[in-house]
């Protein structure tokens, strides 16, 4: 099938790579961990050279911790500290603003949106990654079309990518890269969790994507013998240190001159990996030769990577070359553009993910009847001040936990997908937050409406517009609030850390909302935590809605109603009668501060990654 697929099609979807492609090369790359316990730091890399030259397939090869993964990333320009080197294209240095655009780094847990066709995929990439001049929708549609028959997607177009299988998923993420025509492929581990046939058919595809002209360099893990042929050289590591580089076919050879003989008829990966973990004193002779880049030539400047005395700092800004040409555009298309995809992107998926979306409006409806069906008429009964003070207070305990939560369970893969695509040069990060806050209004005004309009008609509130209005506008900045809250915990944490970080942080809050404790019943200095409790600024909204604004004396069902007058209420519940924008505002505040804390930790989240 991939053989039928690369004579039928040659990827003339992309636009042409020149004849000499982009050759990659590597001189003295260090990299040192430091200890987080204060011990030494250990050396991931050593000082190690290579060349990846287009129209070949390289094969990063290595026991586990010999630095595989951490060097693919050095080259891939994602990690952009904490190491020394050079790193060369096409004989200049590198410069990093526009090797971004040049190369695409395929890591190996891929995220992809579960809730979109593979068709969709392609397109939504095709639409943010394509430069403008192509971005016509004939020429997309056909480059979509195209890399989809090349990597044998072709029949799976409509099938959601929640629903394809591992390889599929696999050759769908380099499908995505390849929109763009990177000049520059780095794949680290992509046919892990494979099966035998499906590895062989995903890297026989990423050899059509080299042999076009590109430089494609792949970690691979235990390779069979098969699937091991179909790569060009070998990178082969050693706890840091490269011991061979070169063509696959000569690495026998090599091997044998340094008195490491391989047995007849055995696997070549297997017999790299085992003389890569043999003892590094054994492997000295192997480390000498191919430390340095052969004929490398003298550079007019010496390379500061060989005096010892100075603190070479990686892509120093003094030895870029080419500085006029470094002001091309980061991203293919303009932000405005950025944001009017992505929030087409958002809405689709939002529609689709019957968790986040649908379950949660059900769940509003539901439970919307179920609180209306408890406290039943309690709204305007002078002897039910006490237990609708209570069904109030649950409206605000639902309307934060109906919207946080879906968050803390969704988001985390979403974020995932956002790293990747904006360490990858996809959008700002400005464009993918402005989308996320303007797709997810139409839940957040929904959800609240239906409950509130349910809730309210049952537990017979009074039928007044502007007071079913002020209690809507509080339980809507509450669920703003919320939803805002689970975003962050599922962007600053792990799914896990960020379900318990939730009702961790909401509990302080509801303890000092009022409803439990007046703030009179504390001692002064807990009176004053009370302040930056929001649960108690929408409890007093809700309760002024509902009481405050003048409203007359409610008829009694019993003999005695203590309450039956809201002012005596309020005052029990220390709440003032008329300071319910007051209220509204400070709900407003913590929506504005907790949405620039989410665009911050999203930034910081970023960073992690360089």
């Amino acid at each position: 099938m991939a053989e039928e697929s690369v004579d039928a099609v040659v990827l003339n979807v992309n636009d042409a790579i020149s004849s000499t492609g982009l050759a990659l090369a590597f001189r003295n790359i260090c990299l040192r961990q430091k200890d987080p316990d204060g011990g030494r730091p250990k050396d991931i890399i050593r000082s190690v050279s290579g060349n990846f030259q287009p129209g070949r397939l390289v094969a990063i090869l290595g026991p586990s911790g010999a630095g595989k993964s951490s060097l693919l990333s050095i080259l891939s320009g994602l990690k952009q500290t904490g190491f020394i080197g050079i790193i060369e294209i096409n004989g200049s240095i590198l410069d990093r603003s526009r090797y971004r655009q040049q190369c695409v780094f395929i890591q190996q847990d891929f995220s992809l949106l579960e809730h979109l066709t593979v068709l969709e995929t392609m397109n939504y990439a095709a639409e943010l990654k394509m430069p403008r001049k192509s971005r016509s929708e004939m020429v997309r549609k056909k480059k979509v079309n195209d890399i989809l028959r090349v990597l044998g997607l072709a029949s799976s177009m409509g099938t959601l990518v929640e629903k394809l299988s591992g390889g599929e998923r696999k050759r769908l993420s380099i499908g995505i890269e390849m929109v763009c025509n990177p000049p520059i492929v780095l794949l680290d581990e992509p046919t892990s969790g494979l099966d035998s046939v499906a590895a062989m058919e995903l890297i026989s595809y990423v050899k059509t994507v080299a042999s076009e002209g590109r430089t494609v360099a792949c970690v691979i893990h235990q390779p069979s013998s098969s699937l091991f042929r179909l790569f060009d050289d070998l990178y082969l590591l050693s706890s840091g240190r490269c011991i061979y580089r070169g063509p696959l076919d000569a690495m026998v050879d090599a091997f044998a001159e340094a008195g490491f003989h391989c047995p007849k008829y055995y696997n070549r990966a297997d017999f790299a990996l085992e003389v890569a973990a043999k003892p590094s004193t054994e492997l000295d002779i192997l480390v000498q030769k191919y430390s340095k880049l052969s004929g490398d030539r003298k550079q007019s400047r010496q390379d500061k990577s060989h005096d010892p005395g100075n603190k070479m700092l990686p892509f120093e800004e003094d030895v870029i070359v080419n500085r006029s040409k470094t002001t091309s555009r980061r991203y293919q298309i303009p932000q405005w553009h950025q944001f009017c995809i992505l929030l087409r992107r958002s809405l689709r998926v939002t529609s689709r993910d019957f968790f986040f979306a649908q379950l949660r409006v059900i769940a509003h409806i539901l439970v919307g009847l179920l609180l209306g069906t408890v406290f039943y008429k309690c709204g305007q009964d002078g002897a039910f001040v006490m237990v609708n003070g209570a069904c109030l207070f649950f409206f605000q305990l639902f309307i934060f936990f109906g919207n946080s939560m879906p968050c803390v369970i969704t988001f985390p893969l979403e974020a995932k997908v956002f790293v990747r695509e904006r360490l990858n040069n996809w959008y700002s990060l400005e464009a993918y937050y402005l989308s996320k806050i303007v797709a997810d209004l139409p839940l957040q005004i929904l959800c609240p409406s239906l409950f509130l309009a349910i809730a309210y008609y049952l537990t017979d509130q009074p039928l007044e517009w502007e007071r079913f209005g002020m209690l809507w506008l509080v339980l809507l900045l509450l669920g703003i609030f919320a939803q805002t809250v689970g975003l962050l915990s599922g962007a600053a944490f792990n799914m896990q850390m960020a379900t318990f970080f939730v009702p961790c942080f909401s509990i302080p809050s509801l303890l000092f909302s009022g409803f439990f404790v007046k703030t009179y019943e504390m001692n002064e200095v807990l009176s004053h935590i009370a302040n930056v409790s929001f649960f108690r600024y929408s409890l007093q909204g809700s309760l002024q809605a509902v009481y405050g604004n003048n409203r007359t004396t409610f008829p009694c069902s019993q003999d005695v109603c203590y309450y039956n007058k809201p002012k005596k209420f309020l005052k029990f519940m220390d709440t003032s009668e008329d300071g319910y924008w007051n209220n509204v505002y400070a709900l407003l505040g913590f929506v504005l501060v907790f949405q620039v804390i989410l665009y911050v930790v999203l930034r910081l989240r970023l960073k992690i990654y360089h």
